[in-house]
């Protein structure tokens, strides 16, 4: 009876035993680093997505995060291609990925606690066969420039109506200068009105004076008294001295 239960025991054992290797043999691979890669890319991408942002449960995150990684990774299986394409396009991204590891490292900028010579001291210099590690965030290559400012090109509205404005100050200047015109033209003319009423007015006191004189001298002096034939006398004389005057200039 003992022998028996010792026999069960040991298979018990045995059983347990196939069953942990079972399961050590049925432990999922690894994942590579291209898939490690889009696992953290659809993470960041489920994160920081403006339209769910952080209120969202545990099992919908997780859900798009597989949605995401899923639809990337899928990318990678082309249509109609086989295995033997399939490992030629790893060996291809293996070489590329090697050379680029090999690739000098860009000038990278540190802050004074990232700094060797701050944060070791002197006499214990690092190690020279050790790269420093890739850091996306704070390489750059120096250039020495300023980067260029690239003008957002204006839209259709704005150009139309930026077109509209300068189709309306060419009529406003076209219209000041035609009134312009106008009044230059009416300025003319009123002024060769008032030129040739000026010698109308001119010709008429002329007119004037030379009937006034006429009168006086044909003036009748009998039956006057001795003040008016004076007086007549008086503009008789007048009228002849300037008469002379302007027959003596003329001729001068």
């Amino acid at each position: 009876m003992a022998a028996n239960e010792d026999a069960d025991g040991i298979e018990q054992t045995n059983n347990n035993d196939n069953s942990g290797a079972l399961n050590e043999k049925k432990k999922a691979p690894n994942y590579t680093e291209p898939e490690d890669y889009e696992l953290c890319r659809a993470w960041v991408q489920v994160s920081e997505d403006p339209a769910v942002g952080t209120n969202q449960e545990a099992t919908t995150f997780w859900q798009r995060v597989w949605t995401v990684y899923h639809e990337a990774v899928e990318g990678f299986n082309e249509s109609g291609a086989s295995v033997e394409d399939q490992l030629n396009r790893a060996l291809r991204l293996f070489s590329e990925d090697q050379a680029k590891r090999r690739l000098p490292k860009k000038k990278r900028v540190r802050s004074p606690s990232s700094d060797p010579s701050h944060s070791q001291p002197a006499s214990t210099p690092a190690p020279a066969s050790t790269p420093a590690p890739s850091d996306p965030v704070s390489d750059f290559e120096g250039t020495g420039t300023e980067p260029s400012v690239l003008e957002r090109p204006i839209g259709k509205k704005k150009a139309k109506a930026i077109n509209h404005l300068a189709v309306q100050d060419q009529s406003w200047k076209r219209d000041v200068a035609s009134a312009q015109k106008e009044i230059a033209s009416e300025s003319k003319r009123l002024n060769e009105i008032f030129n040739h009423d000026s010698q109308s007015i001119d010709r008429m006191s002329q007119n004037g004076s030379t009937s006034s004189e006429l009168a006086i001298m044909t003036t009748d002096l009998n039956g006057l008294d001795d003040e008016q034939k004076e007086y007549f006398k008086l503009k008789r004389a007048a009228i002849l001295r300037s008469l002379r005057a302007q027959a003596s200039s003329s001729t001068d």
